[in-house]
């Protein structure tokens, strides 16, 4: 033991050194240890993995061509739908054309949409308000807002459809025409809202109220619009008959009336009702001269009016499908 009583702190540091290296090797060893468990546990694991993906079913012949033919199936009844709804029956870019881009052209379309509305309704001797705006009032900006473009041409042009047909209906006078707006959270719409007496109520716009509208977001678009005019019966069912033949996809949403006038008369209404042979006037026969009992009415109607449009394209079938394929060879 001379040597440690020479060196005792270099000898003390060396036995610690070498009780430390020990202790890591033994530490190691376990680690190693616990180390192959893990490796064999995954082993394991991953071995049941790729057992369960080669079990599971891949799909064969027979199932591909059950699902074209399911497939065929379900676009046939998609097409019958559209059919049903008109969404197929006319070309849609040919339709609305390009939507105006500069404030030059959006004045033209706007000029030449109510310029032939009013000639439309004057060459039929139809009474038309003083100042009549056919739905759509100048822009402040000249243009409607960028995100509002192609809305607005697109209802310009089914407002200037739905004018047309109704101007050629035999009506005796038009009133107005309004497009729906839907209501959204934290903007008020009452002041859009028809007042209790009438049936419609000022400006352009009318408020769309819940379950009014065909619309499914992400799948169907609509746009709404209220026609507001006087005339007869017969003309009303004239242009409803003319809006249902339409081939575009226009659905008649509701239909409000009011007795406007007897001849021109509102007085004349309260006659009507009165028998002209009770004996309370001294010429029952110059009351019903004057008052017949059958008589021509003008009553004043609203029709609120949908426009469906498709949101969403739905690819065809395959023509060259594995069963039509061996049948057509």
């Amino acid at each position: 033991m001379g040597f440690f009583r020479k060196n005792p702190v270099f000898y003390s540091m060396l036995f610690v050194l070498l009780a430390a290296c020990f202790t890591g090797l033994w530490y190691l060893a376990r680690l190693s240890s616990t180390l192959g468990e893990l490796k064999a546990s995954y082993e394991t694991k991953s071995s049941q993995y790729d057992r369960y993906v080669s079990a599971k079913p891949s799909p064969t012949r027979s199932n591909l061509e059950a699902i074209d033919a399911n497939y065929d199936e379900l676009y046939e009844v998609y097409e019958k739908a559209l059919g049903i709804l008109k969404l197929n029956t006319f070309d849609e870019r040919n339709f609305y054309g390009e939507t105006p881009a500069s404030r030059a052209d959006w004045s033209f379309e706007l000029h030449r949409y109510k310029e032939n509305a009013r000639y439309a309704a004057l060459s039929n001797s139809i009474v038309l308000p003083e100042s009549s705006e056919f739905g759509v009032r100048n822009f402040s900006g000249g243009a409607p807002p960028a995100a509002e473009m192609e809305s607005v041409h697109q209802q310009i042009v089914i407002m200037s459809s739905l004018l047309d047909t109704l101007f050629d209906s035999g009506i005796a006078s038009f009133e107005t025409i309004q497009r729906g707006v839907k209501p959204q959270k934290g903007k008020p719409s009452s002041a859009l809202r028809a007042p209790d007496n009438r049936l419609y109520g000022e400006g352009d716009y009318f408020v769309v109220e819940p379950g009014q509208s065909l619309a499914v977001p992400g799948t169907l678009d609509s746009y709404l619009f209220r026609v507001v005019f006087r005339g007869q019966s017969v003309a009303l069912r004239t242009f409803l008959n003319r809006v249902s033949n339409s081939p575009l996809p226009f659905v008649v949403r509701g239909v409000e009336a009011d007795l406007s006038s007897e001849r021109g008369q509102k007085q004349g209404l309260e006659a009507i009702s009165e028998n002209p042979f009770s004996g309370r006037e001294s010429n029952p026969r110059s009351v019903a001269t004057a008052v017949p009992i059958i008589s021509d009415n003008t009553s004043l109607f609203a029709v609120t009016i949908e426009f469906l449009q498709l949101a969403v394209e739905i690819e065809e079938p395959r023509i060259a499908s594995t069963g039509k394929g061996g049948a057509d060879a």
